[in-house]
């Protein structure tokens, strides 16, 4: 009488126990391979399958500043070539008698060592400051590098001017 009693208790709990299925037994019936399980199982795991899970969407900022590609070492190292060249080329034109700087700051007969304090002075922080907030980029560069050719043209074109004049002597 116990062991009836047994094996009925044994299979009034096998029924409930069906329903607790592992996830991968409910994928499997998801997908299509109900196996051996009842129906009422079956619709149990796809009802529960298709009832609308309400969890909040994560929110992911894309709010990220556009890549810019630092300027190469080429056109640093034209930037500073020009900044000497118009050193260079400066101190060549204010030799002569009949020209002076039009720079305020200056004066108008500074020395090299002037003219390299004020490029320090100006473009050291310009520059540190820029690019520690922004990355200064090729196109950046591009524009001072032309305005520079520019510069450097013209003192030289003011030292071939004076150097070539009867009127002008060299005094340095």
């Amino acid at each position: 009488m116990k062991w009836i009693l047994f094996i009925v208790t044994s299979f009034a709990t096998l029924s409930s126990s069906a329903t607790q299925l592992t996830p991968t037994q409910k994928q499997f019936i998801v997908r299509g391979e109900p196996c051996c399980y009842s129906q009422e199982v079956i619709d149990s795991v796809l009802e529960e399958h298709t009832m609308p899970i309400n969890h909040p969407r994560p929110q992911i900022d894309l709010n990220l500043p556009s890549l810019k590609e630092p300027a190469s070492r080429l056109t640093w190292a034209l930037f500073y070539v020009l900044q000497g060249l118009d050193v260079y080329t400066t101190d060549r034109a204010l030799r002569y008698s009949c020209v002076e700087e039009v720079n305020p700051i200056l004066g108008k007969s500074p020395t090299v060592n002037d003219l390299i304090r004020l490029k320090v002075f100006l473009l050291a922080p310009a520059l540190w400051y820029t690019n520690k907030y922004e990355t200064i980029t090729d196109e950046d560069l591009a524009g001072t590098n032309f305005m520079m050719t520019a510069v450097v043209a013209n003192n030289f074109d003011v030292y071939s001017q004076a150097k070539k004049r009867d009127t002008c002597r060299k005094i340095r």
